[in-house]
């Protein structure tokens, strides 16, 4: 071999060498930092009912808060005791996953909520936590939302206003405050559009719904075309909200209302074809039917007569009771 060839090779064994050490150095680099990098994975040892072991809250995060929460809230058992009693703050997971929000996260309502053991940030303080997650739809429903604020509902108190204090406005009900949006669509088990069955049971849950407040108008809506209707769960009498609107609820007296005698035509044309002036003279037995019925003498005669006679067949029937005996 001639000392060029010697030094040819020499000089080629030198650069694998290096580039051998180098690949090694990265190799272990790498190695060093996937070690001592931190990770996305959290234990926290909280002791289980009647148990010495230790529970494992161990999961992957960023998990978009759901089955993050679900670790501790899908237990039947999770409870805190609130204000001298025992609070259940289990979520049926079941329930949720039918509902409309099954791909919406818990940190999607429950907004003021992060994972953090335990709990105390300014959410757990009284129930205003509460009214956070019933007013969090505006974040995904604005419209709605904005119909709802500029409403008769409107939880500042007035139309149009924002509420200083999120569930404290006084209703025209003894003892409520102003509806929030969970207040009258529920929680976790809001069902999705397209559940036929369930919207149907929503439509019939108007008397429930706004019966919260608003129970006089629940219980005088007994007319034979349309309450006395409903309350015999005929699917094609109107609800609550079919009439006076759904989020922009105002009163009757307001000319924008869809319960304003210049507006019923419109209204009652949701359901009848040919609306025509009597519908809007009908209109006021709708929730009247009962004052009109007590106004009249004749009616007052025939309804004094019947609760008469009424009573004279309990009578007789008790005393046929006795004698069986």
């Amino acid at each position: 071999m001639t000392v060029r060839h010697a030094f040819a090779a020499a000089t080629l064994t030198a650069a694998v060498l290096l580039l051998s050490a180098s690949v090694f150095a990265g190799a272990a680099s790498a190695a060093e930092a996937t070690a001592t990098a931190p990770t996305t994975s959290y234990k926290q040892d909280v002791p289980p009912k009647g148990s010495l072991g230790t529970y494992d809250l161990t999961w992957t995060l960023p998990t978009a808060g759901k089955s993050g929460c679900t670790v501790c809230h899908n237990d039947p058992d999770l409870v805190r005791v609130q204000g001298g009693k025992t609070v259940s703050l289990y979520v049926n997971t079941g329930v949720l996953q039918e509902s409309a929000h099954k791909d919406v996260p818990c940190t999607g309502c429950h907004i003021d909520f992060a994972y953090k053991t335990p709990h105390s940030n300014i959410a757990l303080k009284g129930d205003e936590w509460r009214a956070v997650a019933k007013s969090a739809c505006k974040n995904c429903h604005p419209q709605p939302y904005a119909d709802y604020t500029s409403s008769a509902h409107s939880p500042s108190g007035r139309p149009g206003e924002a509420p200083g204090s999120i569930g404290t406005s006084q209703s025209s009900a003894p003892g409520k405050a102003k509806p929030l949006c969970g207040d009258c669509h529920g929680g976790h088990s809001i069902p999705a559009s397209n559940n036929v069955e369930a919207v149907r049971a929503v439509h019939l849950s108007g008397a429930q719904m706004c019966g919260q407040c608003h129970a006089k108008g629940v219980e005088t809506y007994v007319d034979y075309y349309h309450g006395a209707a409903y309350k015999m769960s005929a699917p094609d009498a109107p609800s609550c909200w079919d009439c006076h609107s759904s989020h922009k609820v105002l009163a009757s007296t307001n000319r924008e209302s869809t319960v304003n005698k210049d507006r019923l035509i419109d209204t009652c044309k949701k359901c009848h074809a040919d609306p025509r002036d009597g519908y809007v003279g009908y209109a006021e037995l709708v929730h009247g039917k009962q004052a009109v019925l007590d106004a009249n003498p004749l009616y007052a005669i025939v309804k004094s007569a019947q609760d008469a006679v009424t009573m004279a067949f309990g009578k007789v029937k008790s005393l046929f009771k006795r004698g069986s005996s």
